[in-house]
């Protein structure tokens, strides 16, 4: 049976931007076959925890967000046998202890990197997340991989550095094509095509068929873009994260790009 992906919208987080605040929706993702369960990141802290920790104001998150999500797509914490994190920023890497259970894969480079970021983003890394990846039985509930792999037949796992060294991505294949769930390589439709009116309220017509990478980056836009380019070469459609225009379920929902302009924030 062909995958499905459920989008799991877990909160939003509110980010101060210039002189207004901006509304980043987090999101995570179910992909099943009707047997196999995966979860495609596991979301961020709850509000009072958002609010102490990094001073930002926050809706939904936490382990009862995600609870919450999972249980709409009629799946608990303990279906889960794969948790596969993109990388291991506090959205994205928290709540771990809901799937003592499943194996967690991740990139071997972004656990090394989590314990030495790059100064900008030391914030973005939360000790209780590796002290919880750390504490894990290896393999059976962690498995740390380098490079690309198959994980199964229908799921890929691609190495796509630039917003972190470690960055990975599922690209999974459906009865419509191939999508990858691309998380913050390029976290907006905007970033993946910044001239078109419909992705973009700032449309960038000087950029060509180029991308626009991300804000918060380790690598440099070279390499950033290069992981962009590539990730077009293996897949179909781009998932990104903190876009909330994403599809909600794929396939019934399938689109490259969105049909409306992003908000003006």
């Amino acid at each position: 049976m062909p995958f499905r992906i459920h989008t799991l919208h877990l909160g939003d987080l509110m980010v101060p931007w210039g002189h207004s605040v901006l509304k980043e929706p987090v999101h995570a993702w179910l992909v099943t076959d009707g047997t196999t369960r995966i979860l495609v990141d596991s979301g961020g802290p709850g509000p009072d925890e958002m609010k102490r920790r990094l001073n930002v104001e926050a809706t939904g998150g936490g382990a009862e967000g995600l609870v919450r999500a999972l249980a709409a797509v009629d799946t608990r914490p303990e279906d889960i046998q794969f948790l596969v994190l993109t990388h291991l920023h506090f959205d994205h890497a928290w709540n771990l202890e809901l799937f003592p259970a499943a194996q967690i894969v991740v990139q071997r480079g972004e656990l090394f990197h989590a314990v030495d970021p790059t100064p900008t983003q030391r914030i973005y890394y939360l000790r209780e997340t590796l002290t919880a990846l750390l504490g894990r039985k290896r393999p059976s509930g962690l498995r740390l991989v380098d490079g690309d792999l198959d994980l199964m037949p229908g799921i890929e796992l691609m190495t796509a550095p630039g917003h972190t060294p470690g960055m990975q991505v599922m690209i999974v294949a459906t009865e419509r094509g191939k999508v990858a769930l691309v998380s913050d390589c390029g976290d907006n439709y905007a970033n993946w095509f910044p001239t078109d009116a419909n992705a973009s309220s700032r449309p960038l017509r000087y950029m060509g068929d180029d991308f626009l990478p991300g804000a918060i980056r380790s690598e440099s836009e070279r390499t950033y873009t290069a992981s962009m380019r590539r990730i077009l070469t293996r897949a179909d459609i781009v998932v990104p994260a903190h876009d909330e225009r994403i599809p909600r379920t794929i396939p019934d929902q399938w689109f490259a790009r969105p049909s409306a302009p992003a908000s003006q924030h």
